[in-house]
């Protein structure tokens, strides 16, 4: 199974949502590597923390790779789960492992600028589409960043606009929270943060995405 976390743009959380992927399924004991694209070596970055800090599950993280789609088809048989970080502007290697992928997740917030990059994204990977395996490739937007009031009118009319663009949008979201901070420092994921960085909200929404990702990648229905 391969998931890739891809974006036009930087700063939309592509790191934290494809590392918190990588922890969420090996906690679930899921064989799972993390292959990061991103020249700045983000993931590696947390992996180095997360060993030195010896927090457990260790993650097995690959750094940039010369060829990234060849590696990704070589991890695949591998390991039973592949977790793909793109770079920001990797826009060829985010198309190529995108053809390899069984769901591309495309990371938004409010933001205008973020709105239109990932407008640019979906019309790419729609033209690339009958390329994939299945005839298109399953990409979503997961909004991330986004207000943590409930029934917050700003959010609900980004959900409305990417339904009038015909972009599919995840249900769960993630919120901007403070705890969310404290994962790259520490090299943990948010259900694995102690004390006052800790965060029930947080969790639950990762939990969410998560769960979503398993139901939409095995064809479930949402509830």
């Amino acid at each position: 199974m391969v998931i890739t976390i891809g974006a036009e743009k930087g700063g939309v959380a592509k790191t934290r949502l494809a590392t918190h992927i990588a922890a969420l399924a090996a906690a679930d004991d899921v064989d799972v590597v993390l292959l990061d694209t991103d020249k700045q070596g983000s993931a590696m970055s947390w992996s180095r923390i997360r060993n030195e800090e010896g927090v457990t599950p260790s993650i097995p993280v690959l750094a940039l790779p010369a060829n990234p789609a060849r590696e990704l088809a070589n991890l695949a048989n591998k390991y039973t789960l592949v977790v793909v970080d793109i770079g920001a502007q990797n826009y060829r290697t985010m198309l190529e492992c995108a053809l390899l992928s069984d769901i591309v997740l495309v990371p938004c917030g409010a933001d205008q600028q973020e709105v239109e990059s990932t407008l640019n994204v979906f019309s790419t990977l729609r033209d690339m589409g009958p390329r994939h395996e299945l005839g298109a490739i399953p990409a979503h937007v997961v909004l991330t960043r986004m207000s943590p009031l409930e029934g917050s009118k700003a959010t609900a009319e980004l959900r409305d606009y990417f339904a009038s663009e015909k972009i599919s949008v995840f249900k769960s979201q993630i919120a901007h929270r403070a705890s969310w901070l404290a994962t790259g420092k520490s090299g943990k994921a948010v259900h694995e943060l102690k004390g006052r960085d800790r965060s029930q909200k947080a969790i639950d929404e990762m939990q969410a995405v998560y769960e979503e990702i398993i139901k939409r990648i095995n064809g479930q229905e949402l509830k």
